[in-house]
């Protein structure tokens, strides 16, 4: 009943809002034609009013009187009894639209486990061939999701009309891979920012990171597959490989750092891997001429976390009886001969060690802590651990897993598949331009179809993003444009030795490696920042 409350309100300012002042139609003459199929609901409770809600909202925001037009429902709905698909994917939308006369189709799903409710929502274009307009959302209650149905509608509008609102919205830069900033004062200019591609990898990168391996005073490029390492050369066009180091197909490396932690010259390469059921984690360093294991720790995660005033530093926490992480989070310290475990870490509970960083990123002089919860929400502490902000749009998002037979999942009762956990993605903070405000970098990948389960997930495209504070909470400085493929991993660093830190993206043509073990393809694509 308190749900049914809540739509109604949320339907009722969502119907009266005004929509945005528009520009630059795209043509004057045609009227669109738009197909709602109705929203897979995904729930324990009836929620069917809730699919009514949402075609309500989708047809009053999006019909543009003599320029889009709703296809009346009966004539989908009958369409699809017509047809009687075993699944309702992209194929079967297309084929309804096609039938049903409509220039694009809107399908989605909506998903309510406890108080959350997650959307996922595509508008597919029926006879071009165009990608997709997405959104997924995710959020605890209604009222933030009915919002995004309502934003939804309205981006529905201006990707068919090909228009571009007046005020608050992003605008398209000259520079054809850069979304300019909302504000545009000290920010990157739209000069400043291209790509190469190095060239094509044929295995899937798990992980990226540079630094000066072997001690010549010059980055290396270090990539990361399932079990294998690879060193490169970046002379600023190509990159050309030095060392390759094979771990053993009994390996599944989930992380890599590459960092000179104990500060003798040489950057230590760390990788987080996993043998069978447990953890075998590893260290290496060059040492006379060769990569050399220098610590083995069985039992723990790696990370390194950049700290504003001490540098690079070694975190660790360990795998619990149940195989995932349990415990705090400890520094690890060099000694002598080997990394040992020092000081507990002074962080809030709901860091996880993968998926957060610590900056000063709202100018008050002391450290935030930046990390992604359970549902790829970005979220902003406080030093002392308190609530700061929130996102409301989803990032980072991964296809780096492991599986654990020390787990079950709850809801099987009989032979239950191992536990699968993902590791989140890597978060940085920097000033890029110098101008004294920290920025949050960080991925976003953007789910390919409808997300249907926890366990399996897939990308198709993906964007690096550049928030910096306002006011009250993070906004976008800076996106690239849409790449392509699953971002598996990204660095800033100074990567081809010019005295400039430059953005690399490991960009995977295609994920069926992380769901099926088979091998992938991939590039790395090296922005020039300035």
């Amino acid at each position: 009943m308190k749900f049914r409350l809540i739509l109604t309100l949320c339907l009722l300012t969502l119907l009266v809002l005004p929509s945005h002042s528009v520009t630059q139609p795209r043509d004057s003459g045609k009227v669109y034609r738009v197909a709602i199929l109705p929203f897979l609901i995904h729930s324990q409770e009836n929620l069917d009013y809730l699919r009514e809600g949402i075609h309500d909202i989708l047809t009053s925001r999006i019909t543009v009187e003599g320029r889009i037009t709703i296809l009346e429902r009966t004539a989908v709905e009958r369409i699809l009894y017509e047809m009687r698909p075993m699944r309702l994917d992209e194929a079967v939308a297309k084929e309804v639209g096609t039938r049903a006369g409509a220039d694009y189709i809107v399908l989605g799903s909506l998903t309510k486990i406890g108080n959350y409710i997650s959307l996922d929502a595509r508008l597919i274009s029926v006879a071009e061939e165009k990608p997709p307009l997405g959104v997924y959302t995710q959020h605890k209650g209604l009222d933030d999701v009915m919002v995004k149905i309502g934003d939804f509608a309205q981006d529905i509008g201006y990707r068919i009309l090909g228009r571009r609102a007046v005020a608050g919205r992003p605008t398209e830069s000259r520079h054809p891979y850069l979304v300019q900033p909302r504000r545009e004062t000290g920010r990157i200019g739209a000069e400043g920012l291209g790509f190469k591609k190095s060239q094509t990898f044929n295995f899937e990168i798990k992980g990226l990171d540079i630094g000066d391996v072997d001690g010549d005073k010059k980055n290396e490029v270090v990539l990361m597959d399932y079990h294998n390492l690879y060193i490169f050369k970046y002379d600023g066009e190509r990159l050309t490989l030095f060392r390759k180091i094979e771990a053993g197909h009994q390996h599944n490396f989930l992380t890599l750092d590459v960092a000179d932690v104990n500060r003798n010259g040489f950057a230590e390469i760390i990788v987080t891997s996993v043998i069978e059921d447990n953890l075998q984690s590893m260290i290496i360093e060059f040492e006379q001429g060769e990569f050399r294991t220098i610590s083995r720790k069985a039992g723990w995660f790696f990370r390194v976390v950049e700290h504003p005033k001490e540098g690079p530093i070694l975190l660790g926490r360990q795998m619990g009886s149940y195989g995932v992480m349990a415990g705090p989070i400890y520094r690890f310290v060099w000694k002598k001969k080997s990394y040992d475990r020092g000081a507990k870490m002074p962080l809030p509970g709901e860091v996880n060690l993968f998926g957060f960083t610590l900056g000063d990123i709202r100018g008050q002089g002391s450290l935030d802590t930046i990390v992604l919860d359970d549902f790829d929400l970005l979220k902003v502490l406080s030093h002392d651990g308190k609530f700061v902000w929130k996102s409301r749009e989803s990032f980072g998002g991964t296809n780096n897993f492991y599986e654990t037979q020390k787990k079950k999942e709850d809801v099987y009762r009989e032979s239950p598949p191992p536990w699968r956990t993902y590791i989140p993605g890597r978060i940085l903070v920097k000033d890029l331009d110098g101008d004294g405000l920290n920025e949050v970098i960080i991925n976003r990948n953007n789910p390919s179809g409808l997300k249907m389960f926890d366990r399996i997930r897939s990308f198709d495209a993906g964007e690096i993003y550049s928030l910096v504070w306002e006011e009250d909470g993070l906004i976008t400085n800076w996106r690239t444009r849409e790449l392509k493929g699953y971002i598996a991993d990204f660095q800033v660093k100074d990567a081809d030795n010019d005295g400039s830190e430059d953005l690399l993206v490991a960009l995977v043509g295609t994920t069926r490696g992380a769901i099926a073990g088979g091998e992938g393809s991939s590039q790395i694509l090296f922005f020039k920042l300035f």
